[in-house]
């Protein structure tokens, strides 16, 4: 044998970012001068240091060489035992080369950081967060998150509530913040809280953030309210100041002026008649014919019609809930010997779901919303729509996502309401007489 090898120590440990020295002893087992080439053998080789890596040796004799072992500071280099090697080679005879093995421990180091984002959001309800936290250790942690709050107006809901997070890895916590009541008017409301990260056996981590309540009626809107207000009244004004005075006075005078141009069609007819000449005739219509022809007219003016031209005041309602991802349609039929007039309907969503929302009458679509557009939308129709006997009046209702009903929990179904307003006019068959 030409050389051999003694490790000061065959276990050592060591902490990331310092170092550990182990001296190695070489001797030259042979009868001649020979060098020597030290190499450390392993995955610690990556981060060892051999000096002097090269050493020359009188037959029996020896010299001392340090092996430091130099692990970073880093996630990438986990915590736990490490088999390494230490060989000698021979310059002169290679196929001597000796090996001494020993066992390298590096020691764990915990490094935990959080952040919050947004640090500040706003809603009208609700606020969603998420907190980002990253393990910059060497061994994973079980990482517990709670948030709380001074005031106890808000509530927390954390997805999810604890994590593994392994070495060099990055965990995200969805978390959101409910208000306990609604803000209705006046200025935001702010509501600061606390987020926290709780590692095992480490340090607890705050992380501070808000929540900013905006009002359902902000101030914008209740000027724009009064604006519409003031425009309605205005409109108003001029339709009872101006324009139906107008509107009243030219039908009058066109009514006025049919009336005298009949009249003098009238006149003029009588005036180019002559003069019946037989005086039996004269008085025989009184008697006879001239009643005979005063029950025909009454009678043709009872049964010509085939409706009386007015109606009673109808209104109806459909009411129905959709499963989440479905669609359902309800309808209401008119029924036999009666035409509806429609003239405005009510589309009521109270939950606030999401999806779509489409009226139709007698199979022809009138409008379609958008149900996260409105909690309750009404429809005005100029002309009345007309829909025949037999016909439907239907409400297709595609829900996406239910909403949440006020001071409720979240809803598992869509809930929408249709209210129909408008004339019901019966329909009278024509008849004629023998």
């Amino acid at each position: 044998m030409r050389a051999s090898a003694n490790l000061g120590s065959e276990t050592v440990s060591v902490a990331p970012g310092s170092t550990v020295a182990v001296p190695v002893t070489v001797r030259n087992s042979g009868d001649t001068v020979e060098a020597y080439r030290i190499e450390v053998l392993g995955e610690t080789a990556e981060w060892a240091r051999v000096e002097p890596a090269d050493v020359t040796i009188y037959p029996a004799g020896s010299e001392t060489v340090t092996v430091t072992f130099a692990p970073p500071r880093s996630a990438r280099v986990a915590a736990g035992e490490r088999p390494f090697g230490v060989r000698v080679v021979p310059s002169e005879h290679p196929d001597a080369t000796v090996v001494q093995e020993g066992l390298l421990t590096v020691e764990p180091f915990q490094e935990v950081t959080t952040q919050l984002q947004p640090g500040s959001r706003s809603g009208i309800k609700q606020a969603r967060y998420r907190i980002d936290t990253d393990n910059h250790g060497n061994v994973a942690e079980d990482v517990a998150f709670a948030a709380v709050d001074g005031t106890d107006q808000v509530t927390f809901a954390l997805r999810p509530p604890v994590a593994i997070i392994g070495n060099g890895t990055r965990a995200e916590t969805s978390l959101t913040v409910r208000a306990r009541r609604w803000h209705w008017w006046g200025p935001p409301r702010e509501f600061p809280f606390t987020a926290e990260a709780k590692p095992e056996g480490g340090r607890v981590l705050a992380m501070e953030g808000v929540f900013v309540q905006k009002p359902i009626i902000s101030a914008g809107l209740l000027k724009l309210l009064a604006a519409l207000l003031a425009l309605l009244l205005a409109l108003l004004a001029l339709w009872f100041g101006l324009v139906r005075p107008a509107v009243k006075s030219a039908a009058k005078e066109a009514v006025d002026q049919n009336t005298a141009q009949e009249r003098a069609a009238q006149e003029a007819e009588l005036a180019t008649t002559p003069p019946d000449p037989a005086p039996a005739a004269t008085t025989a219509a009184p008697s006879g014919g001239s009643g005979q022809q005063g029950g025909g007219t009454g009678d043709g003016g009872g049964t010509g019609a085939t409706g009386n031209g007015q109606g009673e005041q109808f209104s109806a309602a459909i009411t129905f809930r959709t499963n989440k991802s479905g669609s359902a349609e309800r309808s209401y039929t008119v029924p036999q010997g009666q035409t509806f007039l429609l003239t405005d309907f009510l589309v009521d969503n109270v939950q606030g779901d999401e999806g779509t929302l489409r009226v139709t009458a007698n199979g022809v679509p009138v409008v379609t919303y958008a149900l996260e557009n409105f909690r309750n939308q009404d429809y005005h129709s100029v002309t009345p729509i007309r829909v025949p006997a037999g016909a439907k009046i239907s409400m297709l209702v595609s829900c996406r996502t239910p909403g949440t009903p006020a001071n409720a929990s979240p809803a598992t179904q869509c809930r929408e309401s249709l209210y129909l307003n408008g004339l019901m006019i019966k329909t009278k068959k024509t008849t004629s007489d023998d």
